[in-house]
């Protein structure tokens, strides 16, 4: 059944087509805005450091919950609005410089936990079906 729903959520919403779309976007916005202010391993570094300071803003909302039971107003807002876009940003920045397609990354990364996480729920057929289904995404 797992596979089925996710087969039926690419064939109606079309998923990499909106990462494409949005791998597009941002890489636009840092052409208009950033024009060769970064590049290369230059970029990555820079990526990585931004990265880090995501995970302490996660980091202090794991804190908040552990030590109190609850996360504060402010680290709860943090993980809201700056770690989970920037990870996207950070994403396409990585995959940019990588030339990679997020969308087909993405999908091969889920069609692999799924042979390595969940073999036993799935039955050969479907997982098939699902691997058709990805394929017919990016012919």
């Amino acid at each position: 059944m797992l596979a089925m729903g996710l087969k039926g959520i690419l064939q109606k919403y079309r998923t990499t087509r909106d990462l494409a779309n949005f791998q597009t976007l941002q890489g636009e916005y840092d052409r208009r805005f950033f024009p060769d202010k970064l590049s290369g391993f230059n970029k990555i570094r820079h990526t990585y450091a931004h990265m880090g300071k995501l995970m302490g803003r996660l980091a202090e909302y794991i804190h908040d919950v552990e030590e109190t039971g609850s996360a504060s107003n402010a680290s709860t807002r943090d993980v809201v609005t700056k770690v989970i876009p920037d990870l996207l940003v950070y994403s396409a920045w990585l995959a940019q410089e990588f030339n990679v397609d997020i969308g087909r990354a993405y999908l091969r990364r889920v069609i692999g936990n799924i042979k390595r996480l969940h073999a036993d729920k799935i039955s050969p057929g479907e997982l098939g079906e699902l691997e058709k289904e990805i394929e017919k995404l990016h012919v």
